[in-house]
């Protein structure tokens, strides 16, 4: 079990490691919260614009995976910013989304399953899966192509995501 489906089960153990991260400096208090949450609320619109272009032109499915990876990176950190945090670590910014979101009904498990997927690098889990996987591959690998129809379907899954993120900012 990989410390992210932990702290989901166990909220001491996502309440240590928040703080562990916090003394760290991992998570920072941001007093920039609102002007913060714009900017990275922006970069979300900014990424799904550019999704929407490269689908539009039915080539570089494999941007389309990376932007989607990106969309979903700012919306968390735009949530953080919201809390009065900014992460620059993908483990500590998926811990302070399950303290600050998960454990008040805000996120879903499934939602939260897509940004742990979209963040946790391949030295940090075994395996990849979903847009982190596709990320990667779509980066750093030269012969693999991708399809429409999975660039459309992790579109979806994003702008879900999005979505959810903006109604709970509001």
């Amino acid at each position: 079990m990989f410390k992210w489906e932990k702290w989901i089960k166990n909220s001491k153990e996502c309440n240590k490691s928040f703080q562990d991260y916090v003394d760290k400096g991992d998570i920072k208090p941001e007093d920039e919260k609102d002007n913060l949450t714009v900017s990275h609320l922006k970069k979300v619109d900014y990424n799904l614009s550019f999704i929407n272009a490269l689908l539009a032109q039915k080539r570089f499915y494999d941007w389309i995976i990376i932007g989607c990876y990106y969309s979903i990176y700012h919306a968390s950190l735009a949530l953080l910013s919201k809390e009065g945090y900014s992460s620059k670590h993908h483990s500590a910014t998926l811990c302070a989304l399950i303290k600050l979101y998960f454990r008040k009904d805000a996120l879903t498990k499934e939602e939260i399953e897509l940004v742990a997927q979209s963040f946790l690098g391949k030295e940090e889990i075994m395996y990849f899966v979903e847009a982190k996987n596709k990320r990667e591959t779509a980066s750093y690998g030269v012969s693999q192509e991708f399809s429409k129809r999975e660039s459309e379907s992790l579109k979806i899954k994003t702008i879900l995501f999005v979505n959810k993120v903006k109604e709970i900012l509001e």
